[in-house]
């Protein structure tokens, strides 16, 4: 082998030709970033584009000068303006005019307003009571002349404010004519539900306050418009028939309705059920219903009718009926742990320290809530039927053991069988 050859290679390599790279594939349509042009962000605004904006920024969003800031000293505290100029100095009047929007929807605040005056529409009005009518407030009811009289002037009244101008003459086209009528309507249709027009007084202030909307919800010594339908609904509501049940229950309890309706009612089992006669299958519903004080007080009521409103008020005022104490300890938990057997269902119930919760099935969680229970967890190991559920809850909430049965049954004292001394705590 000869010793020239490697040296012939090594010195001829750099004069060697590269062997091709193999091609990249682009896996994109998109020119390369190399390739595009790069977009600006923002387009750029020419100096005389400039000046143009800031001359229309100045003349329509102007600066405020002494005058404004001394009237504007007038009506807010210093601590105000000291807001309203830091307010103004955040806000770059150039881009109100090119990224604001003035709105064209009929709830619209206008830009210009400086809130100073009350509108009538989004606004709460006033409201004044008896004591800011100067005067007597003697009111007297108007005879058909006096009425009929009254009418015609507050019509004419209402026709004046909509046609300052007065009203069109001459020959009137279909909508003028049209808008008249519309317009006559409403203005008689307004002066007969003015109070003014059914009732008369001698204060003339007390008259005011009649048409005044400052008056329209406080105002319980002047008189109201009566209409057809206001009397009707009263009549209605007064002769309404009260139920013979609910009756009866209120004379059973000594309560009145007041308290009846403080009472919590919640129907939790609703099934329909069927009867097999000789007459055929008779089908009806049946009602479990819980009601409690949310204090201490828990009924458990069945009802079953053919007809559903029917068999829901009698499993509401047999619930009702039934209520009985729930001892409660500490006004929010069980005396201990307690367990219930009905049917093939059992339910336990744990005591628990306070801020545990109601950790139940939904069941059981409506009868705390009714008995005014907060803390309380439960099991239901066996069969889970939802009646069975709520009646054994029930019967293990009135049947407790409280500590001084136990004490009484063993001979001792209170605090031996609770194993703490006045003052303390246990759970």
């Amino acid at each position: 082998m000869s010793v020239c050859r490697p040296v012939r290679c090594l010195f001829a390599s750099a004069s060697l030709p590269k062997p091709a790279s193999a091609p990249k594939r682009s896996f994109h349509a998109s020119a390369p970033r190399a390739a595009r042009k790069r977009r600006p962000h923002y387009p750029s605004i020419k100096a005389e584009d400039l000046k143009l904006l800031n001359q229309v920024a100045e003349t329509n969003y102007p600066k405020y000068d002494t005058s404004e800031t001394a009237l504007l000293e007038k009506r807010y505290t210093p601590a105000q303006i000291v807001a309203i100029k830091a307010a103004e100095t955040a806000i770059d009047s150039r881009d109100i005019v090119t990224q604001g929007r003035r709105r064209t929807d009929p709830w619209l605040l206008p830009y210009e307003d400086d809130l100073a005056e009350v509108d009538p529409v989004t606004d709460h009005a006033e409201k004044l009571d008896p004591s800011d009518i100067p005067g007597s407030h003697d009111f007297k009811d108007v005879n058909e002349e006096e009425r009929d009289e009254a009418i015609t002037f507050l019509a004419n009244e209402n026709l004046a404010k909509m046609f300052p101008d007065g009203l069109p003459e001459g020959e009137l086209s279909e909508d003028t004519q049209r808008q008249l009528e519309e317009a006559m309507g409403t203005a008689v249709t307004q002066a007969v539900l003015d109070p003014r027009a059914s009732f008369r007084v001698k204060n003339v202030h007390a008259a005011a306050a009649l048409s005044d909307p400052r008056h329209s919800i406080v105002m319980p010594d002047l008189p109201r418009i009566d209409n057809r339908m206001v009397r009707q609904t009263r009549r209605l509501s007064s002769e309404e028939e009260e139920d013979p049940r609910q009756k009866r229950l209120l004379q059973y309890l000594n309560w009145d309705k007041q308290k009846l309706r403080s009472i919590r009612v919640k129907t939790l089992v609703v099934h329909g059920v069927t009867n097999q006669t000789r007459m055929g299958k008779i089908r009806s519903l049946y009602y479990l219903t819980i009601a409690g004080n949310q204090d201490g007080l828990l009924g458990v009521g069945e009802g079953k009718s053919t007809e559903p409103d029917e068999g829901r008020k009698q499993s509401v005022m047999a619930a009702i009926r039934n209520m009985r104490p729930i001892p409660r300890y500490e006004n929010r938990t069980t005396y201990g742990d307690l367990e219930m057997k009905v049917g093939a269902t059992k339910v336990q119930l744990f005591s628990r320290p306070p801020g545990f919760g109601l950790r139940v099935q939904h069941l059981i969680f409506e009868l705390a809530r009714a008995a005014g229970l907060q803390d309380l967890a439960a099991k239901t190991p066996r069969s889970r039927n939802k009646m069975n559920v709520i009646k054994a809850t029930w019967e293990a909430l009135c049947n407790q053991k409280l500590p001084d049965e136990i004490a009484r049954a063993r001979g001792k004292k209170l605090v031996d069988v609770r194993k703490v001394y006045y003052g303390g705590s246990v759970h």
